[in-house]
């Protein structure tokens, strides 16, 4: 019998074809004004798996990993949140790294 709670098998991490992982670093006023939820959405809405997190020196660091274009999907909508005037948050690409892909099925809000 299929009950309708159950649950449903988990989902293996895995690396997609063509990956990219990109580590970015925000500063400004990231802190205390939603800006990891912001980027959270972002992420959602380019389809890219990774995490985001405040760091102690007030600065956001934010792995985000898919496609080619995915990855610059997610990139140019965390800027579009950062330039809207209608948001608390007033930071900036700090740096970018490349990193090698990592086996990942979501994106998540880390806490220090």
């Amino acid at each position: 019998m299929n009950w309708p709670w159950r649950r449903k098998p988990k989902e293996e991490p895995r690396i997609p074809d063509g990956a990219i992982r990109r580590r970015l670093l925000y500063t400004g006023r990231v802190q205390a004004v939603g800006f990891r939820f912001t980027v959270d959405g972002c992420a959602q809405e380019a389809g890219v798996t990774g995490w985001v997190r405040n760091q102690d020196d007030g600065s956001v660091l934010c792995e985000a990993q898919g496609t080619p274009k995915q990855v610059a999907q997610f990139r140019r909508l965390v800027q579009e949140a950062m330039d809207n005037p209608r948001t608390w948050i007033e930071g900036r690409l700090s740096s970018e790294e490349a990193l090698e892909p990592k086996p990942e099925t979501r994106f998540s809000i880390h806490n220090l």
